[in-house]
């Protein structure tokens, strides 16, 4: 998480004791870095064994960590600097009522870090056409019933959109390329040159910024 946490520093003054919360804690990777950084980490987890083991072995005050979805959480509002979903964001039924929540929650100036599935990554396209060809309606993008269990994707546009209802901003992002699957091997140097250049690839990572009006 060294390379979000380096990202958030440029966007927003980090001080010592400054809160961050992270949605979706996992086995407690990200709040282990954060805390490095010296931020006083809070985080949500719905799923018990996680978090139990996350506290367990990272050695986490259990008192700053909740068993609850971000669906039913109740936070202080503008109570946070940064808050992460990390690899969250594209599971949830309703993102952007998820999003609200966290905007509610983050102190004006604050910034929310997201790393959502790009829906633009050429990856997909080339083989949804493939599957066009051979006239199935299959698609590669979404896998609500089988891993990795995506329900949604996105683009930097989503968000930018999104910004106009809720009045914050698009603060920073980039692309990942990522791990390039089910394309022969020989072309993947050309895909992956083509993906950086085009920002067509797998993952989008995104900063938002809570407007002061919000």
């Amino acid at each position: 998480f060294e390379r979000q946490i380096n990202r958030a520093r440029k966007l927003v003054p980090f001080y010592e004791g400054m809160r961050a919360l992270d949605i979706g804690i996992g086995l407690g990777h990200a709040v282990l870095s954060m805390q490095a950084a010296g931020l006083d980490v809070y985080g949500i987890e719905p799923s018990r064994p996680f978090l139990e083991r996350a506290t367990e072995l990272k050695k986490l005050d259990k008192t700053k960590f909740m068993l609850v979805s971000v669906e039913e959480a109740e936070l202080p509002p503008s109570y946070f600097d940064f808050v992460t979903f990390g690899a969250v964001f594209e599971h949830l039924f309703e993102p952007a009522q998820a999003l609200e929540k966290a905007l509610n929650w983050t102190k004006p100036g604050g910034i929310i870090h997201l790393e959502v599935p790009n829906s633009d990554y050429l990856v997909s396209k080339i083989v949804n056409s493939y599957f066009n060809l051979i006239f199935t309606n299959y698609v590669t993008n979404l896998s609500p019933m089988h891993s990795p269990f995506h329900l949604f994707e996105f683009t930097l546009e989503s968000f930018k959109k999104h910004a106009e209802q809720l009045n914050y901003s698009v603060a920073d992002h980039w692309i990942d390329v990522c791990t390039i699957r089910r394309i022969p091997k020989f072309l993947h140097p050309l895909l992956r040159w083509t993906m950086e250049r085009t920002g067509t690839g797998m993952q989008l990572t995104v900063f938002l910024r809570k407007n002061s009006s919000t």
